[in-house]
């Protein structure tokens, strides 16, 4: 799995210096590994997992922090964002094995109107709602053994004071106006959405549902402020949006002209309120993505936006599926400059999962239950898979049948095989 790991890091995501992964497999093949005593593997569940830690790691040295999304929890977990969870879990434990202080942040994003529609929907209230939902994130991460550090929920009252603090920040610095604003609306993104790329109807092109027209009194955001410094970015650290295919995208949204957005909801109630503007709620995106700091901040007494950056910040990578690639490479960056905060050192943007060949709904009856799966197949086959059969970056299938097969052949006939060998 290590090896699987490496090859997707030099190839995908090129976080590690060819010197450094070579002098880990050689310091790994010039001595016979011991499973039952070694101090570097340990077993769980029948699985093989890495132990390390990075007790002889400089003290000086930047932690490598990696950032799965902040789930929406709207709905219960998925595969989808089982696998960008998994993917997370393998490079935080390649790090690790590299003897790198690792922090894994991940977590759910519970503010906005689609989680109070949900919730009312279901005959609870948004608390309720959010706490059972994040609650079965929590559960799914067990079951597939994702050894996260930080699991961060937005409607925690440390995030909400970093939140406040952070959009303080941009409205002294002059970036957040107050203006009407009226437009196409889709509540499943929650974003404004332009008329050129809405389908037939005004469908979401991502949600294939009408969006909503709308008019409401807001704060916006300066986006527009930021063109050239975006520009210049992009063009200067070509490994910041990941892969390449993604940053040419990226590039595409920015030189067709950054707009300025929303950043409040004067209709949405279950939400964090405006430090100006008690009537109106942040919009959620603005809200969510502080996540990533706010979670290094979890352990403090008082938390403050300097104390959770000095804890970690810069994030090294932000893992995402490509659906939300415009806010964390559009964004998210032009926010942080706005504020005075270090950039993220790169955004990886994953391709969708499907399922024989078909993008998976419940309208269709092809969902594919991540949980279901661990308990027919034991959580290393579901792992594997994944891991190894959807190439990095790109959109990946499932089919039962390949699923059974590649598991078979290389898990139980190939690897199967090895290890009883290795273990006399």
């Amino acid at each position: 799995m290590a090896c699987r790991v490496q090859y997707s890091i030099h190839n995908s995501l090129r976080f590690l210096s060819s010197s450094s992964s070579s002098s880990l497999l050689t310091s790994l093949n010039s001595r016979k590994i011991r499973f039952k005593s070694s101090r570097y593997f340990s077993f769980s569940r029948g699985s093989l997992y890495c132990t390390c830690t990075a007790a002889n790691t400089p003290k000086s040295e930047h932690p490598f922090v990696l950032t799965t999304p902040l789930y929406y929890v709207n709905a219960p977990p998925h595969m989808g964002s089982a696998y960008t969870t998994i993917a997370a879990d393998a490079i935080a434990r390649f790090q690790r094995l590299l003897g790198k202080k690792v922090i894994f942040i991940t977590g759910t994003d519970e503010h906005g109107e689609k989680i109070a529609s949900a919730a009312a929907a279901n005959g609870s209230s948004p608390v309720e709602h959010c706490d059972s939902i994040s609650q079965s994130y929590r559960a799914l991460w067990r079951e597939l053994d994702i050894s996260y550090d930080k699991f961060i929920r937005t409607t925690s009252p440390d995030h909400e004071a970093i939140v406040k603090e952070f959009y303080s920040k941009v409205l002294a610095n002059g970036d957040i106006y107050r203006a009407d604003y009226e437009g196409l609306y889709c509540v499943n993104c929650e974003e404004y959405k332009d008329e050129k790329e809405l389908l037939e109807n005004n469908c979401c092109p991502v949600h294939l549902k009408p969006c909503a027209h709308r008019k409401e009194d807001n704060y916006f955001f300066a986006l527009s402020k930021y063109q050239k410094q975006m520009e210049e970015i992009l063009t200067e650290n070509p490994d910041f949006v990941q892969p390449s295919y993604r940053l040419h995208e990226v590039q595409g949204w920015v030189k067709s002209g950054l707009r300025d957005f929303s950043i409040s909801r004067a209709s949405v109630d279950w939400g964090i309120p405006l430090p100006n503007d008690a009537k109106q709620t942040i919009y959620v995106w603005f809200d969510a993505l502080l996540g990533y700091i706010s979670a290094l901040s979890e352990d403090e007494k008082q938390p403050n936006l300097q104390g959770a950056i000095s804890s970690g910040w810069p994030a090294s990578l932000h893992l995402i599926g490509k659906d939300i690639l415009r806010f964390h490479a559009v964004y998210w960056p032009a926010m942080l400059i706005s504020a005075g905060v270090s950039l993220p050192k790169k955004v990886f943007g994953h391709g969708f999962l499907t399922k024989d060949g078909l993008k998976m709904g419940k309208s269709l009856g092809n969902t594919l239950e991540p949980t279901d799966l661990v308990h027919r197949f034991g959580v290393d086959a579901v792992r594997y898979f994944f891991l190894k059969e959807v190439e990095f970056g790109n959109d990946g299938d499932y089919s039962e049948d390949r699923f059974i097969n590649i598991v078979n052949a290389n898990l139980a006939n190939t690897i199967g095989t090895l290890l009883p060998k290795l273990h006399k």
